[in-house]
């Protein structure tokens, strides 16, 4: 087995710490810094070939001779002190053996695991490469990249590269007890999910439930890939195999961590957690409304997210939805009318989309809001038009086109043109027309 060559460097760093950490080699060092620069002196300012005599050359022989001699002892002295090292007395077949001689002369941890994660990348890199269904040789005839495109199922493709990495990771956490993941995303300036979610727990427990979560999300995955990914829905079956599925991550979350630790994974981690989170996009809510809102919204759940409502009799659905008005009425409460109109806002993907979609374009932030106010004071009127018993159908259709016209002509001047444009072909923009 051979070692990653681009790991040599780190290597010999780790070797000569010890010889450059030494009193001796800084002195060897400094003394060889001052025979460099008296030679460097004695060539500057040394008389012309012309005009030097006899003597004079004789005493330019002799400045410089201490010069030389420092330099050659030093030299001599760094060869004997590097040469006692040989990088085959650190190399090994065997990982573990390897490592301990790397621990054996002061090496640092982390240095030790960029280069176990290196050499262990490199010797499995064939089978990435396999997995990915490219050619081994590629000509320039070869349509590839369209095979690749129709011929090659990347979720297969997914699957294998996941099972590699597995493998990865199980070999370095029982050779240098890391976790791969972490190592390389904290290597790379990567944002790292979990971790950052995570920090409450010390390091070990840390990895245990992100393991338990990642084992979840894979399972997850296996459920949706196929209907999910390709039709958007999930059948009543597969959404009842969620269902059982989150709960045996509550259920396994739960045996890893204390109940005051579980308190904070709910409100990192937790689906409810993510929920209220993404309700409270535009508008920086303060902890003390996030806790307001997330208790409210886990009482709910607790007694009804496990119920799938299509499954449920309608005296039960009946329940079910009326237990959610108290449960909104609760935060419009807690939050007062003019944030709950926020949070509500936070719901729609309408917006999440505006505040892209402005921020491509380079506008204004609140450009985001106004353009939704819009959209709210639109609704309105439409409900109002159509509640209206003392207008006819022509009467409404006429009213319903206007408001349509009105609203478009002022969202496009709000937006300008390129972003106006941009928005409607996005598929957010048929609320116009409603």
């Amino acid at each position: 087995m051979g070692f990653l060559e681009a790991g040599l460097l780190r290597r010999w760093i780790c070797s000569t710490q010890r010889v450059v950490k030494s009193p001796k080699f800084i002195l060897l060092l400094s003394l060889l810094n001052l025979g460099v620069v008296l030679g460097i002196l004695v060539y500057v300012f040394r008389p012309s070939p012309t005009t030097m005599g006899t003597s004079e050359a004789v005493d330019s022989v002799t400045v410089a001779a201490p010069a030389q001699e420092l330099v050659a002892h030093a030299a001599e002295k760094i060869v004997v002190v590097t040469n006692q090292f040989h990088w085959a007395q650190i190399e090994s077949e065997d990982y573990k053996t390897y490592i301990a001689r790397l621990r054996s002369i002061g090496c640092p941890e982390p240095t030790i695991r960029d280069i176990i994660i290196a050499d262990l990348d490199k010797l499995l890199a064939p089978e990435v490469a396999s997995a990915q269904g490219r050619r081994k040789e590629l000509k320039y005839w070869h349509s590839e990249e369209e095979e690749m495109l129709n011929d090659v199922d990347p979720r297969e493709t997914f699957r294998k590269q996941r099972e590699i990495d597995k493998r990865k990771r199980d070999i370095i956490r029982e050779l240098v007890n890391a976790d791969l993941f972490r190592e390389r995303m904290k290597v790379s300036g990567q944002e790292d999910y979990y971790e950052r979610r995570l920090s409450f727990l010390p390091e070990e427990r840390r990895t245990q439930v992100r393991e338990a979560l990642e084992k979840y999300d894979e399972a997850e995955r296996k459920i949706q890939e196929w209907d999910g990914v390709e039709t958007g829905t999930l059948t009543a079956s597969e959404r009842s195999k969620l269902r059982i599925l989150r709960q045996q991550r509550e259920e396994e979350i739960q045996t890893l961590i204390s109940p005051e630790e579980k308190n904070q994974y709910d409100v990192w981690l937790s689906p409810t957690a993510n929920e209220v989170r993404h309700s409270f996009y535009g508008m920086n809510a303060s902890e003390q409304e996030f806790q307001a809102v997330h208790q409210a919204r886990k009482a709910f759940e607790d007694v009804w997210g496990s119920r799938d409502p299509d499954l449920l009799d309608a005296a039960t659905r009946q329940r079910m939805e009326a237990a959610r008005g108290d449960m909104e009425g609760q935060i419009e409460q807690g939050l007062g009318a003019e944030r709950y109109a926020e949070y509500k806002r936070g719901q729609d993907d309408d917006f999440h989309m505006l505040s892209s979609l402005v921020t491509r374009f380079k506008l204004p932030r609140e450009k985001a809001a106004e353009v939704y106010g819009y959209k709210v004071v639109a609704n309105g009127y439409r409900e109002q038009v159509r509640a209206n018993s003392a207008m006819n159908a022509e009467q409404k259709q006429a009213a319903l086109k206007d408001i349509a016209e009105e609203t478009r002509k002022t969202v496009a001047t709000a937006l300008g043109p390129k972003a106006f444009n941009q928005y409607v072909r996005s598929g957010q923009g048929q609320w116009f027309e409603r």
